[in-house]
């Protein structure tokens, strides 16, 4: 008997809970994102529930939570552009954008145009956006589903899809998987397609002003961090607990381990220029880089000059990259 009125205790005060929140005497905190300009000043109000930096002019946002909410695209001064129908998107560039609709956890993907059409009439595994006029995609046809290769603004294939996984082109090259799952190893191919760099490294990220940053082993407790160049050299050695791309002659290493460690900036002579003490640091993009200035939950993310200066300061629940003068940005509202 005492367990059935327990029950039904807790059935009224929910009941009663749920009356308050729809009545608004209670307040539900909400992450909600939109972008501002170098001054902290607001682009477009924050009323998404996430956002990417802006593109081609074009501007990737999501409202609804990442279980149901749906991607579509708007303009730099915040008026509907593409409708908010997919289940992700990419970025635009030179007028395409990948755009993604699940259907029973299929995902299916292609391209778009600024007026959300459709332009090669072609469905991909996979997609990310196009960068130095080649696309990744996964191929979804019989003999080599699964396998990724890149195609060419007209959506022909100019480097078949033979790899397990691919990254976009930067700098003329391209990183590649060998293998699959934690035996996998990853190198480097030029637009060609032919391998430059032989797979190798657990981990390895993007080329940018040169350098790529390497991860030797699988085991992320072990500082193994460093960057190469583009004929596989060891530029900085291997002693990071993590490495980012290098922009603007700074890159954001971690240094320590991961529970005592902090972000700092390094040169590309590996010699430090912001010194540790941050919780989270991105590249820098058109000067400032979105930082977490602090480990603790809650509005501790801004941006920092080349100098290490923070010039808007750590306010907001997340920050992005400054594209075109304008950088997405997440603040706490009460819903």
């Amino acid at each position: 008997m005492r367990k059935t009125k327990n029950i039904g205790i807790k059935i009224i005060i929910l009941s009663l809970l749920l009356v308050f929140i729809m009545s608004g005497c209670i307040k539900i905190p909400i992450e909600l994102y939109g972008y501002i300009d170098t001054n902290g000043d607001w682009v477009v109000e924050p009323y998404y529930h996430m956002a990417l930096p802006c593109s081609d002019g074009m501007l990737a946002v999501r409202a609804g939570e990442v279980e149901y909410g749906k991607w579509g695209f708007i303009t730099k001064d915040g008026n509907a552009a593409i409708a908010l129908e997919y289940d992700a998107v990419g970025l635009f560039y030179n007028g395409l954008a990948p755009v993604m609709k699940l259907d029973d956890d299929n995902e299916t993907w292609w391209f778009v145009d600024k007026s959300g059409k459709d332009v090669f009439n072609k469905k991909f595994g996979g997609a990310l956006s196009f960068s130095e006029g080649l696309a990744a995609v996964k191929s979804i046809d019989e003999d080599t589903e699964d396998f990724w290769g890149f195609i060419n603004p007209k959506g022909e294939w100019v480097i078949e899809p033979t790899f397990p996984e691919v990254s976009s082109f930067s700098e003329g090259l391209a990183m590649y998987l060998e293998g699959a799952g934690s035996a996998g190893v990853a190198g480097y191919i030029n637009i060609e397609g032919e391998i430059v760099i032989e797979a190798r490294y657990t981990y390895a990220r993007n080329f940018s002003e040169g350098y790529a940053a390497i991860k030797l082993s699988p085991d992320t407790e072990v500082q193994d961090w460093g960057y190469i160049d583009k004929e596989g050299n060891v530029v900085i050695d291997f002693t990071y607990g993590f490495g980012k791309q290098f922009s603007e002659g700074l890159a954001p290493v971690f240094i320590g381990d991961n529970l005592t460690g902090n972000w700092a900036y390094i040169d590309s002579n590996n010699i430090i220029q912001i010194p540790p003490g941050l919780s989270e640091a991105f590249s820098f993009s058109e000067g400032f880089a979105a930082v977490q200035t602090t480990f603790d939950a809650g509005s501790n993310w801004g941006f920092i000059d080349t100098s290490g200066n923070l010039v808007l300061g750590g306010k907001y629940s997340a920050a992005s990259d400054f594209r075109d003068g304008i950088a997405p940005v997440g603040v706490v509202a009460d819903r």
